[in-house]
């Protein structure tokens, strides 16, 4: 019991005095990402989205300003503790801790804390982020559809699509059935050089979608 008691303590902590949850905010994601979705989606009275990589209920998350607006969905991360945030400031969303791939398999995540927005399966990615002694432990990757398949979203088209995974967001992307759940919007990580030469452009444009809004590491697509 009292371990429960620090553990609300700590969230509590970290939601309404480290974020300022009782501060409004215009925007609660890192390059302003939520506001171009709202501007995409002003005409929706409400909507669906898949967050994954979610990270944080309000700190750098592009999926909060929905929620304020009657959304829903699911939102998935690595963390534990990411999960618990959710669960306690987002209940009417479905929190789920999980790893995305392409594929249902064992894979290592590279972590330093248990929340960090730069935890990932890629250890060249890890290489590259990461100063000083890097953790290390196995878990069972899924797939998109994997996890909607054991919600009550099994069979839903995805309004909002937000994927930010730190190296392994393509392989996210491509382990999605398309033809099921059909997203209208999807927000992900390119770090190419140039946004069209990288496998993500070329894959959602082959699969139908146009970039209407890019920010310094975030590019949002709309399918035509």
């Amino acid at each position: 019991m009292f371990k429960n008691f620090i553990k609300k303590i700590h969230i509590i902590h970290n939601i309404y005095i480290k974020h300022g949850f009782l501060v409004k905010k215009k925007s609660y994601a890192m390059d302003k990402e939520d506001l171009a979705i709202l501007d995409h989606v002003k005409n929706y009275k409400s909507g669906f989205y898949v967050d994954v990589g979610c990270y944080h209920p309000i700190h750098r998350n592009n999926t909060f300003l929905l929620y304020k607006k009657n959304w829903r969905g699911i939102n998935i991360d690595l963390s534990e503790y990411s999960i618990d945030l959710f669960n306690f400031l987002r209940p009417d969303d479905c929190n789920i801790v999980a790893a995305i791939s392409n594929k249902k398999s064992k894979s290592n995540i590279y972590y330093q804390k248990k929340l960090s927005q730069l935890t990932t399966l890629s250890e060249e990615q890890s290489k590259k982020v990461f100063q000083g002694n890097i953790k290390i432990k196995e878990i069972e990757t899924s797939t998109i559809d994997e996890i909607l398949s054991k919600t009550k979203y099994a069979n839903s088209t995805i309004d909002f699509l937000n994927i930010d995974i730190e190296g392994l967001d393509f392989e996210a992307l491509s382990g999605l059935n398309f033809e099921k759940h059909d997203p209208k919007f999807i927000c992900i990580e390119i770090h190419n050089f140039r946004t069209e030469d990288s496998k993500v452009y070329e894959f959602l444009k082959k699969k139908n979608y146009e970039l209407v809004w890019s920010g310094v590491f975030s590019h949002l697509f709309k399918k035509l």
